[in-house]
């Protein structure tokens, strides 16, 4: 099976409550892809990277088995983002943006599995229109909007926007924090806004993270799972991983309930690793083993 993920690769600086940095690879474009290739998928990253990406990254990138759609640099220089962790909140400051994906890039181009996950606009509305008008019955996309909902100030911090108007309509999947869910709902939180996600946007699968809380809604049926508190040194990525996982084991097993799990699996997995940046990229069975713990505990409602 293919997997595709649109995103331009990042390179993050990540510091800790105690002031250490680190620089890493980051990024949807590295967490999915690598998240994929863990679960046996052929990996091809639509993405975009300047002059000074290091060189050492492609070449992790190829050793893992990940497929890059062009090879060669772009003028504008790689996305960089700060990342500032504190004890209850994180904050986010772009140090500089790459340049965005091109229509002809994609358009002939098959996979069975489409993430979408934009870091910063660099995913053009009108690819993610044609791709969900051109996709396949036995195709998955999957949405994480982030990229789309951030705003940033003249010093680069990154905020999320209050609201936003954006045709997402009809892809397979969406993943969505509070702030997120809030953006696409006029405010609405929990459950209430994944009901208006699902209603409005005619989305059969929307993907919920909410504190230690992991939801999913499919059509009625609620699925929710309660994930333990892990001191862990960094959060980066956890949402790319969940979402990716998510999807991978849709297309592999055709069940939402043990894709659910997975999800939940995938991110107790990595905090498990108490890595920082890509390395906290968990095993499938470090995944599959924290799933199959989930589906004997999750919760389930009628809504």
């Amino acid at each position: 099976m293919k997997a595709t993920i649109l995103s331009n690769l990042v390179i993050d600086e990540i510091i800790s409550a105690d002031l250490n940095s680190t620089q890493s690879l980051g990024g949807p474009a590295a967490y999915c892809g690598i998240t994929a290739r863990k679960f046996g998928f052929d990996t091809t990253l639509f993405t975009h990277f300047g002059k000074d990406f290091n060189s050492e990254y492609l070449e992790y990138l190829k050793k893992e088995g990940i497929s890059l759609n062009a090879s060669n640099p772009q003028n504008p220089p790689t996305t960089r983002f700060i990342l500032r962790n504190f004890e209850n909140y994180r904050e986010l400051i772009l140090k500089s943006k790459c340049s965005i994906l091109d229509f002809d890039e994609i358009k002939n181009i098959k996979s069975d599995c489409w993430i979408i996950s934009p870091v910063i606009d660099e995913v053009p509305i009108d690819i993610m229109c044609y791709l969900v008008s051109a996709r396949k019955e036995n195709e998955f996309i999957l949405l994480d909007p982030q990229g789309y909902t951030r705003a940033v100030d003249t010093k680069g911090r990154i905020s999320i926007r209050k609201d936003i108007d954006i045709p997402i309509n009809n892809v397979n999947g969406i993943k969505l924090d509070d702030q997120e869910i809030s953006c696409f709902t006029n405010g609405l939180q929990g459950i209430d806004g994944m009901k208006k996600i699902h209603s409005k946007y005619k989305i059969d699968y929307v993907l919920h993270t909410q504190d230690q809380v992991i939801h999913l809604l499919e059509g009625e049926k609620h699925y929710w799972s309660k994930l333990p508190k892990i001191d862990a040194p960094d959060s980066t990525g956890l949402g790319d991983i969940i979402g990716s996982s998510f999807a991978f084991t849709m297309l592999k097993e055709k069940d939402s309930v043990w894709a659910f799990c997975f999800a939940a699996g995938s991110l107790t997995a990595a905090l498990q690793t108490k890595e920082v940046g890509i390395k906290k990229v968990p095993s499938k069975q470090a995944i599959e083993e924290n799933a199959s713990y989930y589906y004997n505990i999750m919760n389930f409602e009628i809504v």
